[in-house]
């Protein structure tokens, strides 16, 4: 069974990743259905149905220092900590203003905060790990439906709009919004998730149905693939967990190492 994992690359000895596996893009719709994507073809396959007390799915996001994935539901205004495996939600908390609408969910590694943006008014929310209480950040000018992607590589927030099908830089100081450039393809543009393990961005989007990757530069999208038809709005990248064989082999190539330096 595969899960949820991140591995530090070994700086001290001049590594900056370690590679021990392909990871797993999930995907899940508005009507809770969740999906693994295939990153080379775009073609989505079901592996389960989301728990009906998340009603209305969204946005994904995930937390690679616990392993956590979050989801937001648009029907009951809260967050949730989603088990991919089983498919379970455990409610986190509710958001505590009713007319937040909820699309763009992310979690930035760096400062351990989970954002989100709502539709009602375009507003970056610092989100409650605990309790689910999102806090209003700031607002930008831009309407309709936002959503985030995390490059934890560079520690960059980024942020896509279907009014605008365009893609923009996020300040997560204060929820403004700077342009990078159009999508040029997309026409309603939904998750956004970051692969570490090669550094690309990819985007699904529910009026093409295909599968993107952007360049995070000009902001063009280069399609990969039809995902099928549907509705699909939160986007995750999931690191797998090495097996322990191959933490093995790296344990005995980097103790030598660290015998040559004493």
């Amino acid at each position: 069974m595969r899960k949820p994992f991140a591995f530090a690359g070994i700086t001290a000895l001049g590594f900056s990743s370690v590679a021990l596996g392909a990871g797993r893009m999930i995907a899940v719709d508005s009507s809770r259905a969740l999906y693994e994507i295939d990153i080379t073809t775009g073609a989505k396959t079901q592996i389960g149905t989301v728990s009906a007390n998340a009603s209305t799915t969204a946005g994904l996001a995930y937390n690679e220092l616990t392993g956590t994935v979050y989801l937001t539901s648009t029907g009951n205004d809260s967050v949730y900590k989603l088990d991919i495996e089983t498919a379970d939600a455990v409610l986190i908390g509710a958001y505590g203003d009713s007319a937040v609408v909820m699309h763009g969910l992310e979690y930035h590694n760096a400062n351990g905060k989970l954002y989100g943006v709502s539709s009602h008014n375009n507003g970056l929310y610092d989100i409650n790990l605990t309790t689910g209480f999102a806090t209003l950040i700031g607002t930008s000018a831009l309407t309709s439906f936002t959503n985030l992607g995390y490059d934890s590589t560079n520690n960059v927030m980024y942020a896509t709009n279907s009014s605008t099908d365009s893609l923009y830089r996020m300040d997560v100081a204060t929820g403004g919004v700077t342009l990078i450039g159009p999508l040029n393809g997309p026409s309603n543009p939904n998750g956004l998730a970051y692969n570490r393990d090669n550094g690309l961005m990819y985007l699904v989007d529910n009026s093409t149905d295909m599968l993107y990757t952007i360049n995070l530069v000009t902001g063009a999208a280069t399609a990969i693939g039809s995902t099928g038809t549907g509705n699909l709005l939160g986007l995750v990248y999931i690191p797998e967990i090495p097996e322990p064989a191959a933490i093995s082999l790296l344990a005995i190539g980097v103790v030598p190492m660290l015998r040559r330096r004493k």
